[in-house]
C-alpha cells in the first residue's frame, strides 16, 4: 500500500513537471491552419477517387498527373493537382504530412510552409522531368512516358530539409546526410524517377533552408488576451503569419 501511494506521487508529481511542455504542444496544434485542412482535402479526395471504376479512376489520375507526356505537352496544372491525391498508404501519407508540415508550421508559420511546400513539390518536380529527357535516363523515357506520378512526398521532403537546415536540432547535419544516404541507397538498389525525385527534394530543401535561414525565427504562442483585459507593459507581441 505504501509503494502504491509513492508510485501515484511520483506520477502526479511527473504530470505536474510536463503540463507546461503539454500545453504548450497543445497550443500550438490548435494554432495550426493550413496543415490539418491540407490533409482533410488529401484524404477526401484521394479517398473519393478510390470510390470511382477502375477505368474512370485511373483516367483521372493520369489527367493530373505530372508524368513526361504531359509536362511535355504544356499542360502544367499538373504541377499543382498532382499533389492532392496520393499514390499508395493514405494513413502513412496523412500521417508523414501532418508530422512535417505540422512541425514546419509550428515553427514557420503557414505563409513560409506553403512557399517551401510548393517550391520543393514545382521545383522538384521540373528538375526530375529535365533529368528524363536530358541525363542519363533518357533511355527509359518511354517507358515511363505515362507512368502516373501524383503525391505529396517531394514537397514533403523539401520541407524536411528545409527544417534540418533551419531547426537548432542536436546534429542535424548528421540526420541530414542519413536521410540523403537512405534515399540514396533506395534509387542506387531499384532506380526509379520517384527515388531520383527524393533525393532532389531533400537537396532542394536543404539548399532553401540555408538560403533563408537567416531570417527564420521561431513561432511563439501566446495566450489571448481577453477583450478589455489590459495588456503587460513588457508583452511583445508574437510573429504573424
Amino acid at each position: 500500500m505504501r509503494h502504491s501511494t509513492e508510485w501515484r506521487e511520483r506520477a502526479a508529481c511527473a504530470a505536474q513537471a510536463m503540463r507546461p511542455m503539454i500545453d504548450t504542444v497543445r497550443t500550438q496544434l490548435l494554432g495550426l491552419r493550413l496543415t490539418p485542412l491540407y490533409a482533410a482535402l488529401v484524404a477526401l479526395l484521394t479517398t473519393v477517387v478510390r470510390t470511382f471504376p477502375p477505368h474512370l479512376r485511373d483516367a483521372l489520375v493520369l489527367h493530373n498527373s505530372t508524368d513526361i507526356a504531359n509536362l511535355s505537352s504544356g499542360q502544367l496544372y499538373p504541377l499543382l493537382t498532382s499533389a492532392l491525391l496520393i499514390d499508395g498508404d493514405i494513413a502513412l501519407g496523412m500521417m508523414l504530412l501532418l508530422m512535417i508540415l505540422g512541425t514546419a508550421e509550428a515553427y514557420w508559420g503557414w505563409r513560409r510552409t506553403v512557399a517551401t511546400y510548393l517550391a520543393g513539390h514545382v521545383t522538384t518536380t521540373l528538375i526530375v522531368f529535365t533529368l528524363l529527357l536530358l541525363g542519363p535516363f533518357r533511355h527509359a523515357v518511354e517507358e515511363i512516358v505515362v507512368t502516373p506520378d501524383v503525391g505529396v512526398s517531394y514537397g514533403m521532403v523539401t520541407v524536411l530539409g528545409a527544417l534540418l537546415a533551419t531547426c537548432p536540432l542536436p546534429r542535424r547535419a548528421a540526420i541530414a546526410a542519413t536521410l540523403g544516404a537512405m534515399f540514396a541507397a533506395v534509387f542506387l538498389a531499384a532506380p526509379t524517377f520517384t527515388d531520383l525525385g527524393h533525393l532532389v527534394a531533400l537537396a532542394t530543401g536543404l539548399t532553401v533552408g540555408r538560403t533563408a535561414g537567416g531570417s527564420t525565427r521561431r513561432r511563439t504562442a501566446r495566450p489571448r488576451t481577453p477583450p478589455g483585459s489590459p495588456r503587460s507593459e513588457d508583452s511583445t507581441p508574437s510573429p504573424t503569419d
